[in-house]
C-alpha cells in the first residue's frame, strides 16, 4: 500500500474514533443530566452536549496529535505533563467556543457567557483529560504495535530473500560441478565414433546438443518433469553405449502417469552416470543398468540398479556426483527427500524418494 493511501486510511480511522467518542460522550452526559422520559429536555441536553463534544473533539483531535509527535523524543514524565497541559488548554478553548455557540443557538440557560463558561469548564476539562489521555495512550500503543509488526515483516522478508539467494547460489554451485563430468563423458563417447561411424557420431552430437540445452534450461527452472529427465537419461545412456558397445545394457521403466511429476534436474542422470562410471566402465565384461520410477504416497520413488560390486554412500569422496545430489536434495527439500544405497539382486540399488509436495498425484489404481 502506498504511504499516501495508508495515511489517508489511518486518518479516516482516527477521525471516526473521535466522532464515535464525541457522540458517546454527549449521549452519556444527556443521560446524566436529563431523563429520557422527558423527550424535549433530553433532546435539548443531547444537542447541547453534542456541540460541546464536537468542539472538544475537533480541537483536541487536531491539536493533540501534533503535540504528541513533538513530544516523542521527550521522557515519559515530561511528555505526559505537557500532554495534560495541552488537553486542559483544549478544554478551555472548546468550553468557550461551545458556550458561545449554545448561547447563540438558544440551547443554553439564561446566563452570561462567562457564567456558563465557569460552570461547564470543570466537566469539560475532566472529560478532555480522561478521554484525551486514554485516546493518546491507545494511539501510541497502536503505532508501536504497527511499527513492530512492520519491522518484523521487513526482517522476515529480508531473511527469506537471503535464504533464497543462498539456496540458489548453493544449487548453482552444486549443479555446476555436475556439468563437467557429464560433458567429459559425453565427448569421450562421441570422439570414439568420429572415425569409425560418422553418421552415428553425428546423431550422438545431436543428442549431446539436446542434453546441453536441457542442462542449461534446467538450471534456471529448479525442478523438471520426470518425463524430461528420463529422456535425458535415455540420451546419456545411448551416448555411453556408443562408447562401451555391448558392454553396456540398460532398461528404463516408469509407471504410467508419472511423466509430469517434478524432480531436481539431472538427478536420475547423476545416479545413472555413477553406475556407468564406477560399476560398468571399469569392468572388461561391462554390466547392466536398470532405472525404475514408481508412485508411492503421492510421491515418486526412483531406483537405479546396477550389477556392480557396490559401495557405501558415506564412503564416497566429498564433491562426487552422489554427494552433490544429496546436497541438492537437502537444500531443496530438507529432510523430506531421501537418498539411500543398498545391496540388491547381486548388485547395488540407489533409491531416491522425492516428497509429494513436488510431485503430481499418484495415478488412480
Amino acid at each position: 500500500m502506498a504511504p499516501r493511501e495508508l495515511g489517508r486510511r489511518l486518518g479516516v480511522r482516527y477521525w471516526t474514533t473521535i466522532a464515535l467518542m464525541s457522540v458517546g460522550t454527549a449521549v452519556v452526559c444527556a443521560l446524566i443530566y436529563a431523563s429520557p422520559t422527558r423527550p424535549s429536555l433530553f433532546g435539548r441536553v443531547l444537542v447541547r452536549g453534542l456541540v460541546y463534544a464536537i468542539a472538544m473533539g475537533g480541537l483536541g483531535g487536531s491539536i493533540v496529535p501534533w503535540v504528541v509527535r513533538r513530544l516523542a523524543p521527550q521522557r515519559s514524565t515530561k511528555r505526559w505533563a505537557v500532554l495534560i497541559a495541552a488537553l486542559l488548554a483544549v478544554a478551555v478553548a472548546a468550553t468557550f467556543l461551545a458556550a458561545a455557540l449554545t448561547g447563540a443557538l438558544g440551547l443554553a440557560p439564561r446566563a452570561s457567557l462567562l457564567t456558563r463558561f465557569r460552570e461547564d469548564l470543570p466537566v469539560v476539562a475532566l472529560l478532555a483529560v480522561a478521554l484525551g489521555s486514554g485516546l493518546s495512550l491507545f494511539e501510541a500503543l497502536r503505532q508501536d504495535l504497527e511499527a513492530a509488526t512492520a519491522a518484523l515483516h521487513a526482517r522476515e522478508l529480508e531473511a527469506e530473500r537471503a535464504h533464497k539467494l543462498a539456496l540458489e547460489a548453493r544449487l548453482a554451485s552444486l549443479e555446476a560441478r555436475l556439468h563437467p563430468h557429464f560433458l567429459f563423458n559425453s565427448l569421450n563417447a562421441i570422439s570414439a565414433l568420429i572415425v569409425e561411424d560418422p553418421p552415428r557420431a553425428e546423431r550422438m552430437v545431436e543428442r549431446l546438443a539436446a542434453l546441453l540445452r536441457f542442462a542449461l534450461d534446467a538450471g534456471r527452472r529448479g525442478l523438471v518433469s520426470l518425463g524430461e529427465e528420463l529422456t535425458i537419461v535415455g540420451d546419456y545412456l545411448e551416448i555411453e553405449k556408443a562408447r562401451l558397445g555391448d558392454r553396456l545394457s540398460y532398461a528404463i521403466d516408469a509407471d504410467p502417469g508419472l511423466e509430469a511429476c517434478r524432480i531436481p534436474p539431472l538427478a536420475i542422470q547423476t545416479l545413472v552416470e555413477n553406475s556407468v562410471k564406477h560399476a560398468i566402465a571399469p569392468r572388461p565384461a561391462g554390466g547392466r543398468v536398470r532405472v525404475e520410477a514408481q508412485a508411492k504416497d503421492r510421491g515418486v520413488i526412483v531406483r537405479v540398479w546396477d550389477d556392480g560390486p557396490g559401495f557405501l554412500l558415506e564412503n564416497g569422496a566429498q564433491g562426487h556426483g552422489l554427494d552433490n545430489l544429496r546436497g541438492r536434495l537437502a537444500d531443496r527439500f530438507g529432510g523430506r527427500a531421501v537418498l539411500t544405497v543398498e545391496p540388491a539382486e547381486g548388485g547395488t540399488r540407489v533409491t531416491m524418494a522425492v516428497p509429494s509436495s513436488s510431485a503430481a498425484p499418484a495415478p488412480m489404481a
